[in-house]
């Protein structure tokens, strides 16, 4: 028979089998939890890449559109208007001819065709950033801004003293983000003045945009309008930081922050 140490030799080992087993198939369930975690955050990062991948094509698809649409209406709307009013102009009749009725259609329609063809001009340049491609952002924000203030009482001041040649989807991204910016602050802050700096520092590129209007509470802003979900989406297609800094009454202030 056996022994009592046989016996307690036996109960101890069975119990330490015990909890090397438990220990095991604990550590196997927290393992697969982990790796259960692990896959779900995987497919998480996969579907927020792939639908940021969705909107980049979307979005270089509306750029190219964009793009055709403005040079078609430049080269060829605009240049058949040119080539019309050039006609009205070399229009030649005899006083015997000429009505007081006739003489008034005939400079209504150089004045209907001049305005018709800076209209062409001014909606071609919206949607193809002016010298954005040949020149880079710093040109075509200085024309954007130029045209705002020649249009409205805002008053707007550029640092862009050290901005260098981005890539041409950087900068277009960039372009778009201060012009919805302007556009906010034109339609709803009530703002009479802006400051703009663009920065550069060790592949760091940093955007401060402030404007004196009545601001707002983004922590009580419970529905952003297309304007600022159209800045989120474009600082996270270039892989940016967005931060807002909203005082009511006191204006807003925006900081983008990106590297290239």
């Amino acid at each position: 028979m056996p022994s009592q140490i046989d016996i307690y030799i036996l109960l101890f080992g069975g119990t330490l089998l015990m909890f090397l087993l438990a220990g095991m198939l604990l550590f196997f369930v927290t393992s697969y939890q982990k790796r259960l975690l692990r896959n779900k955050a995987d497919v998480e990062t996969m579907k927020s890449r792939h639908q940021l991948d969705l909107f980049q094509s979307s979005i270089d698809a509306m750029e190219d559109e964009r793009r055709r649409v403005s040079r078609d209406l430049h080269d060829e709307i605009g240049a058949a208007l040119s080539m019309l009013r050039l006609q009205v102009g070399q229009l030649n009749f005899t006083k015997e001819t000429v009505t007081e009725n006739t003489e008034k259609i005939i400079v209504g329609s150089k004045q209907l065709i001049d305005s018709t063809i800076e209209n062409v001009r001014r909606i071609s340049n919206d949607m193809l950033p002016h010298g954005l491609d040949e020149f880079g952002l710093k040109y075509a924000l200085e024309s954007l801004c130029d045209k705002i203030e020649s249009a409205s009482l805002l008053v707007i001041h550029l640092d862009l003293n050290n901005l260098v040649r981005l890539e041409n989807r950087l900068e277009l991204a960039l372009y778009r983000i201060l012009q919805e910016l302007l556009n906010n602050t034109l339609k709803h802050a009530q703002a009479t003045e802006v400051n703009i700096s663009i920065h550069t520092d060790n592949q760091q590129l940093t955007i401060t945009y402030k404007d004196n209007g009545k601001g707002f509470d983004l922590e009580t802003l419970t529905k952003r309008g297309l304007g600022l979900k159209n800045i989120e989406s474009r600082v996270s297609m270039i892989n940016g930081k967005l931060t807002y800094i909203p005082t009511v009454e006191k204006g807003v202030e925006v900081i983008v922050g990106v590297r290239f």
